[in-house]
């Protein structure tokens, strides 16, 4: 799979790269640079830069002078995290708490990309959003439902890894939200309840939404209808979030 960049809308754009499953299966990655108001930059993800892409992005942030800040939205997509900080050594990289853990040794930013006071910093380009009532770190690293969701209402776009992806099979294709959910929802009393609660908020903000990204496929770009398409995306794990409040409540 080549790189390429994707313009998602004004001042957005999508970034997108290969990740290979043992070397061979290429299901593809993402990144994403962010044109604040500034007149600076913000990425979305680590991606290591090359070849065409590379120049294309160095061209737009002064060879990267002009990024002030890298930010990792999952806790489990860490593979390209040492590369860019090299690549970008002047900007600030923001992580999840996980990322801290596994790379002690790198430069971070005291806040972590969940904190409400970071999404604070940057209320004036980027709107964030965190799921609620599942686990943002599990403890089996194999579950990777949980991600921060970035809005950027200048160019109607909304950048999110594994969370909600796209599916492309014979009997089930669309938008959804990760298959994993089920095992990363808490065993507790309402967790179901405020899931579908953040989702419904997620459903109202998509309204105003027209591009958008995701990971490990193809960049879906101008969408119509994705408010809706979130909302099938609820209906369709509306019988886990039942399982889940007749087991706990």
């Amino acid at each position: 799979m080549s790189d390429k960049i994707v313009e998602m809308g004004e001042g957005f754009w999508n970034i997108r790269g290969s990740f290979k499953i043992a070397g061979l299966l290429d299901i593809g990655t993402q990144s994403s640079l962010v044109r604040l108001k500034t007149g600076r930059f913000v990425m979305l993800d680590s991606y290591p830069l090359d070849g065409a892409v590379k120049e294309q992005i160095m061209s737009l942030t002064d060879q990267g002078k002009a990024v002030q800040a890298v930010i990792n939205v999952h806790p489990f997509h860490t593979a390209f995290v040492k590369k860019t900080h090299a690549q970008f050594p002047a900007a600030m990289h923001i992580g999840t708490k996980r990322h801290h853990d596994l790379f002690p040794d790198l430069k971070w930013a005291n806040l972590t990309t969940d904190d409400p006071r970071l999404h604070e910093q940057f209320a004036d380009d980027l709107e964030f959003s965190v799921p609620r009532g599942v686990d943002f770190i599990p403890s089996n690293e194999k579950l990777h439902f949980s991600s921060v969701l970035v809005f950027h209402p200048a160019s109607k776009t909304l950048h999110v890894d594994d969370t909600l992806t796209y599916v492309s099979l014979p009997l089930v294709s669309g938008l959804r939200f990760h298959p994993t959910l089920s095992q990363v929802l808490q065993e507790r009393a309402a967790a179901a309840a405020e899931f579908r609660a953040w989702a419904m908020e997620l459903v109202e903000r998509t309204k105003a939404i027209e591009h958008l990204a995701t990971a490990h496929m193809k960049s879906l770009g101008p969408q119509d209808g994705l408010s809706e398409q979130i909302q099938n995306a609820l209906n369709n794990v509306e019988d886990t979030l039942r399982d889940h409040e007749r087991k706990h409540g």
